[in-house]
């Protein structure tokens, strides 16, 4: 590039640049002794007349679930929109178009949490207020919110958590000011920690406390728990207790119960560490309940194994309704004891295999359902 190209662009820089600064403000000392004047006049204590139309949106910067205390935080910016003739200047006079000013020198929105919170009910109001010369308003409300949540832990540790804020002004009515919902680019950040904000929901309400009635703007958010390890966890407990069931449904009673012991203490095990961790809440994470679920069955395939070894080694005269109950079901099944059993082909021992089937059948289908709901 040439010494021509570049002298010709730091001219149009400068141009445009001077030009910026001159459409903005050309005597900041003017200004704003024009500002003050205009202010020293204005009520802010008084609202503008008419219905004030209030453009709100929640801007979020973090939030997070704290489990222990069933509490969640919000850190958030909530931009608000209105209007107040009472503050308009000639910008070409005036030699500016926008101002900052203190929110405290104006009538502002008294836009505060209505829902449920612990602390940061009022917000931080310490950010100025931009004016512009139309009598546009533009305010920003910091909030550092802690509110009570209710723990939904059905699906953990893949749950998703809700909690929604409500606002509104608690002296104006709907006739007086108006809540609205606008559209805002959020400008939050990936953050990496246990929780994942995955989406921010607004709606419009009205709220009637008899003959008062107000408009009321609430924001959903839904937070995600990213918890790979635990994920990774469950499922290999699972896996593990399920199999080591379904290879003792392959083994003789006899040799059965060590099995059913191994695959009921995996479960047993990984349940008791889980307590320790899993916080209290409104429902029982389906995690825990399928563990229990193998757990429970363990238990009981090693307690029907010894029922049926019981059975078949009794040596009382088997009562007649047996003998027909046996002599029916081995025309459609064998009956005959599995290769390597100790009992011998009588009545009791055709009995013992038949229980033994069932037990067998009724646990391979409760695994199966235990299956289809962990999938």
């Amino acid at each position: 590039m040439s010494a021509a190209h570049i002298a010709l662009l730091v001219a149009t820089l400068l141009l445009f640049g001077s030009k910026r600064g001159w459409c903005g403000c050309t005597n900041m000392t003017s200004f704003s002794s024009q500002l003050d004047i205009l202010l020293a006049e204005y009520d802010r204590e008084v609202a503008p007349e008419g219905q004030v139309l209030v453009e709100t949106a929640l801007d979020v910067r973090h939030a997070a679930v704290y489990e222990r205390s069933a509490t969640v935080r919000l850190l958030a910016d909530l931009h608000l929109n209105w209007n107040d003739k009472r503050i308009n200047w000639n910008a070409t006079d005036w030699g500016c178009d926008s101002a900052l000013v203190g929110a405290s020198r104006l009538w502002v929105p008294d836009v505060g949490v209505l829902s449920v919170a612990t602390l940061g009910t009022e917000g931080d109001t310490s950010l100025r207020a931009r004016l512009s010369s139309d009598g546009h308003i533009y305010w920003i409300l910091r909030l550092d919110i802690i509110a009570p949540l209710t723990l939904q832990l059905t699906d953990w540790p893949q749950d998703q958590q809700e909690v929604d804020f409500k606002f509104g002004s608690r002296s104006h009515s709907s006739d007086e000011m108006l809540l609205t919902l606008s559209d805002l680019q959020h400008a939050t950040v990936f953050e990496s920690g246990t929780w994942e904000l995955m989406r921010v929901r607004g709606a419009e309400t009205e709220l009637n406390n008899g003959h008062f009635q107000r408009r009321v703007v609430k924001w959903i958010l839904v937070l995600r728990r990213r918890a790979a390890a635990h994920t990774l966890a469950v499922g290999a407990v699972f896996s593990g207790s399920v199999l080591l069931l379904l290879a003792a449904t392959m083994l003789p009673p006899n040799t059965r119960p060590p099995l059913c012991a191994a695959s009921a203490a995996i479960a047993s095990l990984w349940l008791i560490s889980a307590l320790v961790r899993i916080p209290g809440g409104a429902s029982t994470p389906r995690a825990m309940s399928l563990l229990s679920g193998t757990c429970i069955c363990g238990a009981i395939a090693a307690a029907s194994a010894a029922v049926v070894l019981r059975v078949s080694r009794c040596v009382t005269p088997p009562p007649n309704i047996l003998r027909t109950l046996v002599t029916t079901a081995s025309t459609f099944i064998t009956l005959t004891p599995p290769e390597g059993g100790e009992a011998e082909c009588s009545a009791w021992a055709a009995a013992a295999r038949l229980l033994d089937l069932l037990i067998q059948a009724l646990l391979i289908f409760t695994l199966f359902v235990l299956l289809c709901v962990y999938i």
